[in-house]
Order: C-alpha cells, then structure tokens, then sequence
C-alpha cells in the first residue's frame, strides 16, 4: 500500500500518451524513510527532504521523464571527522513505454522502462538516484589536512611537531641493499 507521500510520484500514462507534446510536472519532497533508502555503510546520511522537481512529457510512443532530484546529506570529514552537511544535485532523465509497446520500443531503444498498468510510479528511479547519487566519502574542504595519525591534533586548526614515516614493509629487505659505482 502507497502513502500519501509515494502517491504523488505517480503520473497518469494513458492521459499523456492521448495527446504527444503534453508535459505534466511533478513537484515534490520527500523523506528518506518515505523513499526506503537502504545507504551503503560509510555513506552519507540524507539529512532532510529529498526534493524532486522533474517535468514528463509525452512523445508518440514514450514519456521522458527529466528534472533535477536534490539530496540533502550529512556526515563526517574523510581526513578530520568534522561534521559537515550539503544538498547535492542530480540530473534526472528516464524514459517510459507501456507494455503494449514494448515490442516496437525494446527493439529500437534499450533506455527505455517498460511500465505495466496506466501509470508510470517514479517512487523506485527515484528510489535508486537517491542511492547511487548520495556522498559516499566527503571533504570539508580540499585543503583538508585531516588529523595527525600519532598525537590527534586537528591539523587544520594548528600543526604539530609528530614526524610520520610512511614506510611499506615489503620492501623492508631492500634497506640493506648497497650498489657498487
């Protein structure tokens, strides 16, 4: 069963494809929980509604459905953990076809979702932008230098006297290697 929320991601396919050219816009926000987000571990935590601002319209056969969906996210710094939080976003652009057509679309074009039924549902494109398009490792800012591996100390707010070796100890058995001139 479809919540209020959800239903608003519907779009009436047999209106559309009545009359080519005819454009529906479909305005909306969104929560996380609404969208049944499963993020990946070490994502960035969708930190508010999901807006979706995307425009559908018809051709003879098919209804592209293109916008913009924007992502309100939040979470650490990669290098110095300190909490940060922005709104990406992502071009939406999708294609639908009802399932009578899908002899004559499927042949000529792969990009195309086959719908069953009168209406196009965008609750799992939507679903899936949201998945792949949230921040997986952020920056506070590029110049970052994140934090000290030995005392802690935040090396953006000041430095420290730590002298880090970075050594790979697989070539630990070259050391001793000396060349004659």
């Amino acid at each position: 069963m479809s919540s209020p929320s959800t239903r608003a991601l519907r779009i009436n396919i047999v209106e559309l494809l009545r009359h080519p050219g005819s454009e529906r816009r479909v305005e909306h926000e969104i929560s996380a929980a609404d969208l049944n987000c499963d993020l990946a571990p070490g994502q960035s935590d969708i930190s508010g509604l999901v807006v979706i601002d995307v425009m559908a319209v018809s051709a003879t056969d098919v209804v592209s459905v293109a916008g913009s969906v924007s992502i309100p996210w939040s979470g650490e710094c990669r290098r110095c953990l300190k909490a940060i939080s922005g709104i990406h976003t992502v071009e939406f652009d999708e294609r639908f076809a009802p399932e009578r057509n899908r002899d004559r679309i499927a042949s000529a074009d792969n990009d195309v979702s086959i719908i069953e039924g009168d209406q196009i549902d965008l609750l799992e494109p939507i679903r899936e932008t949201v998945m792949i398009e949230t921040p997986m490792s952020v920056l506070c800012d590029e110049a970052c230098e994140g934090i000290c591996d030995v005392c802690g100390t935040d090396r953006n707010k000041g430095s420290c006297e730590c002298v880090v070796v970075v050594r790979d100890e697989r070539w630990a058995a070259l050391d001793g290697l000396t060349f004659d001139e």
